[in-house]
């Protein structure tokens, strides 16, 4: 029995310490694509700037085709889950709405190389169908997250009537414009100027008329 609590405890030792790699790895990637771009970062270069060999990086993942979906995954997440922390903690549908706007112009503001690197991923997909993929796993999560905030603002007479998805494409296309701009011209876009604009039209735009 002793034996194979041991056994277990290694294995999960082994486990966390392979996921922390994993971790290293795509955050790594991350700041490499943001410095160089994503055709010259190639599994080599990520590796020297890792501080790993290149083997290492093909024991974890099966090519840079993973590695990159990996980089993309770990984006969206992130920005979700930061996003949906403060949105939970809103206590009613206008400033979930407000917070859902200024967390994510917070996170931005404190992750640059991460928005900087999906923009170029964001540009580099050849097909249709690989473009379609990943604004589907881009939008689809904030879209729906959106929709359900205006939805219960509805539910709860704090909304007028509209369109919940309509509504919830314009907030994130224009939270994802500001972006793209600022991604481009760091220095022309003032990302508390813009999240406060943002705020005011859509409190506007989704408040009850008396």
């Amino acid at each position: 029995m002793r034996s194979k609590i041991v056994q277990d405890g290694q294995k999960k030792k082994a486990s966390f310490i392979e996921e922390a790699r994993r971790r290293q790895i795509v955050e790594g990637a991350i700041s490499t694509i943001a410095s160089a771009g994503l055709p010259q970062a190639s599994l080599a270069r990520i590796a020297q700037d890792v501080g790993v060999s290149k083997g290492v990086i093909s024991y974890h993942f099966a090519g840079k085709d993973e590695l990159i979906q990996q980089v993309v995954n770990a984006l969206f997440a992130e920005t979700n889950r930061f996003i949906k922390a403060r949105v939970d903690r809103a206590p009613d549908a206008p400033r979930r709405l407000r917070a859902f706007i200024e967390a994510s112009f917070e996170f931005m503001a404190a992750n640059r190389a991460n928005f900087v690197a999906l923009v170029d991923i964001w540009g580099s997909f050849g097909s249709p169908e690989a473009k379609r993929r990943f604004n589907a796993d881009m939008y689809d999560p904030c879209r729906h997250h959106l929709e359900g905030i205006l939805r219960r603002g509805q539910e709860s007479g704090d909304f007028r009537d509209f369109s919940p998805a309509t509504l919830a494409a314009t907030v994130q296309g224009a939270i994802d414009g500001v972006m793209l701009q600022w991604v481009f011209d760091e220095e022309a876009i003032d990302l508390d100027d813009c999240a406060a604009e943002l705020v005011t039209m859509f409190d506007l735009a989704t408040r009850r008329r008396a």
